[in-house]
């Protein structure tokens, strides 16, 4: 009976044990070199490699059939090329900065008018009804400013870009629409009624320097790197 790949010895089918693709005969002693192992291919199977071999380029230039990446690629796409180690002072400093970019324009638009309309009329009523404004136009103006700026592709507000900061999932990549109003709203709604700004402070104590906001939204406040450098200002605000 033919066989694929083997050479039979002198004494028959019936005198050497079946192998695929091997001559039979005395094992090498130790790893045998690549030339080695290919000397010990029948002619057959050294027909059915160069085959196999030529093949493939064919079926990689093939239109429609894309060649199978890694499996570290897929999960290296869906991380922001911008996101490093976990931050939590600098995300202070630009929690500041963004106060005053949003705060100075909303009291002199609006905060003039109303603490002075309250001033023409001093009672309690007045005052708590001017501040209670103020705060209102204020949070709507923070929320508008703080979902705009993250959920764009520079996945940052101003102040976060001028410390070198970005917000990112849990993952590293940018974070979903969802995720970034849940975090302007109830998640910094709930890190400013804590007292003693604990919502912030805890951010401190953990590994990963999420915040309330962040632990309720599922983000998280990185480094922001361009090729693994740190930004410089002058890229930060090209």
């Amino acid at each position: 009976m033919a066989t694929f790949g083997k050479q039979v010895s002198a004494g028959g089918p019936a005198a050497a044990k079946p192998t695929f693709g091997k001559k039979t005969g005395p094992a090498p002693m130790g790893r045998a070199a690549p030339s080695a192992a290919r000397d010990q291919l029948s002619p057959q199977a050294l027909a059915f490699l160069q085959a196999e071999r030529s093949r493939a380029p064919e079926a990689a230039s093939k239109p429609g059939v894309a060649p199978r990446a890694p499996a570290y690629a897929a999960a290296a796409s869906a991380v922001s090329p911008y996101a490093g180690k976990p931050v939590w002072g600098r995300r202070i400093i630009a929690l500041l900065i963004d106060s005053l970019i949003v705060g100075l324009p909303v009291f002199f638009l609006f905060g003039m008018g109303i603490f002075g309309a309250a001033a023409a009329a001093p009672t309690d009523t007045a005052a708590f009804m001017a501040v209670m404004t103020f705060s209102i136009i204020l949070g709507v103006c923070s929320i508008i400013y703080s979902v705009s700026m993250e959920s764009s592709k520079k996945q940052a507000t101003w102040g976060k870009l001028a410390v070198g900061a970005i917000v990112t999932d849990m993952n590293g990549g940018k974070p979903t629409f969802g995720a970034i109003v849940m975090r302007n709203t109830v998640g910094r709604f709930c890190s400013n009624i804590i007292p003693f700004y604990i919502g912030y402070v805890c951010g401190l104590f953990r590994a990963d320097r999420r915040c309330v906001h962040d632990l309720i939204a599922g983000t998280m406040v990185r480094k922001r790197t361009v090729d693994g450098a740190p930004a410089s200002y002058g890229e930060v605000f090209a």
